[in-house]
């Protein structure tokens, strides 16, 4: 199993307020996952010490499940759909981070 990992800093630091508007596009974003080959799961966090940071964890069957995710535009779609809920912060602090981990045995 592969666990990508999308770190950033949004604009929305209320925690009610980022719910609420992520509640409305976790919908959409799933709709788009699901059609992905490999897609296993999606869950986000929100950062305990600074606000509005958030982070989106999918789950991959494979490696190449997860690179042809990222590299073949899905995940520029997801994105877009987040910002547009929870926008980015402003430069330098709206920095996006992947890390992605492959699962230990």
């Amino acid at each position: 199993m592969v666990v990508s990992i999308l770190m950033r800093k949004t604009r929305i630091s209320d925690r009610r307020e980022g719910d609420s508007r992520l509640a409305g596009v976790v919908p959409k974003i799933k709709q788009v996952l699901e059609t992905e080959p490999g897609f296993v799961s999606l869950q986000y966090l929100w950062g305990l010490d600074e606000g509005g940071m958030i982070a989106q964890i999918t789950n991959w069957q494979t490696p190449d499940d997860c690179r042809r995710y990222v590299r073949a535009g899905a995940a520029a779609t997801v994105a877009t759909i987040e910002d547009a809920a929870l926008p980015t912060a402003a430069h330098p602090n709206g920095a996006w981070v992947r890390k992605t981990y492959e699962t230990a045995p």
